[in-house]
């Protein structure tokens, strides 16, 4: 059997769902079919965190979203490594590997993991990107989109042999450790200073305009006159960071914006409530961690979410940038108790759908019918 060596190709500013499902494929594609490259267009977290692994990476700086100016060198590793396919994540691997792919007459696969649409704080800099998609769309071989929500998007850009493979992630058998979350539960509570007795409305997200998180602060605002001892975590790193504190600061809300913490599903426990309050989501990976932590969750009916899940069944969905309705459902799970359970319990089962053997089987045999 041939081994097909990959460049997994991202961009690697930080570490958000793209770079926790690139580093699954690095460690999980089977190593006697492939043969597994991280490369890194910039010189940031997720680089060091490959190398601290041992996986073999490689770096192309770009200056800007737009500077080819490491094209050149990319060209130079692949000849150099033999590489046999670049499968690219997010809009600069896109542009890079994609011309790279071309010149060396490579096939080139792309997973789009979120909206184009949604991804950028400026409007100007999201129709260059969307813009920049439609010219390249036509030098890949292959598209795997997270779920068919995006793939109907990518579809309406001209997008061709695409593929919905859903992320899978591994199981935590801690999280279903009642002890585990307990102990979890008094470790960053007490480390963060929220008391016990606090209701928690907590998220794990880029603090990105695109999570929505203004939102579940207004929320808290209308709740916080009903629950006194509510408190609002927000675990996550991001452009939004200075202005969120600020809207807190002014809410009079008592919070905790503790910043990027490595597996951050270790911090789920310390939260009464898991709210995901997107206003544009690929899939949301992280509500997969949040079903395995016992956690009543409330998200946004947009993108991929309702895909993953069922409105009443696994959690509750509400509409966007709706804080009535979103704090319409926090007061229900909050006093309903037995409900909250009921979702809590499906979700255990539900998160099992999205299995990471299931995932990976998927991508390796897209691989090789690409290669093949």
């Amino acid at each position: 059997m041939e081994n097909y060596h990959i460049l997994q190709l991202i961009g690697g500013g930080e570490i958000g769902g793209a770079e926790q499902h690139v580093l699954t494929l690095l460690q999980e594609l089977d190593s006697a079919r492939f043969n597994l490259s991280s490369g890194c267009l910039i010189d940031g977290p997720f680089a060091r965190l490959t190398e601290e692994l041992g996986i073999p990476t490689l770096r192309f700086p770009m200056k800007h979203a737009l500077d080819l100016s490491p094209l050149p060198g990319l060209l130079a590793k692949l000849r150099k490594e033999k590489i046999a396919l670049i499968h690219t994540h997010g809009s600069r691997a896109n542009l890079l590997g994609r011309l790279a792919g071309r010149r060396a007459k490579i096939p080139v696969v792309s997973t789009y993991h979120s909206s184009l649409s949604k991804d950028y704080l400026s409007p100007k800099a999201a129709l260059v990107a969307l813009g920049l998609d439609r010219l390249t769309l036509p030098l890949t071989s292959g598209i795997i989109t997270v779920s068919e929500a995006l793939s109907c998007e990518v579809a309406s850009r001209g997008g061709k042999n695409l593929h919905t493979i859903y992320n899978g992630i591994q199981p935590l058998p801690q999280l279903g450790n009642k002890t585990y979350r307990q102990n979890q539960r008094t470790l960053y509570r007490k480390q963060w200073e929220i008391p016990d007795n606090a209701l928690v409305l907590g998220s794990i997200a880029r603090l990105h305009p695109t999570k929505g998180l203004e939102t579940l602060i207004d929320t808290a605002a209308q709740l916080l006159p009903h629950f006194p001892n509510l408190h609002v975590l927000l675990v996550g790193e991001g452009p939004l960071r200075s202005t969120l504190e600020e809207k807190l600061k002014n809410s009079g809300i008592p919070y905790t914006l503790p910043g990027f913490i490595p597996d951050g599903y270790q911090t789920l426990p310390a939260m009464d409530l898991f709210i995901l309050p997107s206003l544009s989501e690929g899939m949301g990976l992280v509500l997969l961690e949040a079903m395995q932590a016992h956690l009543p969750i409330v998200a946004t009916r947009v993108g991929g979410i309702p895909e993953v899940i069922r409105d009443g069944q696994d959690g509750l969905l509400i509409p966007p940038a709706d804080s009535c309705a979103l704090a319409e459902a926090c007061e229900t799970l909050l006093t309903q108790p037995l409900l909250a359970m009921q979702l809590v319990q499906s979700s255990l089962n539900r998160w099992q759908s999205f299995n990471i053997d299931h995932m990976i089987q998927k991508t390796e045999n897209f691989y090789e019918e690409i290669l093949c």
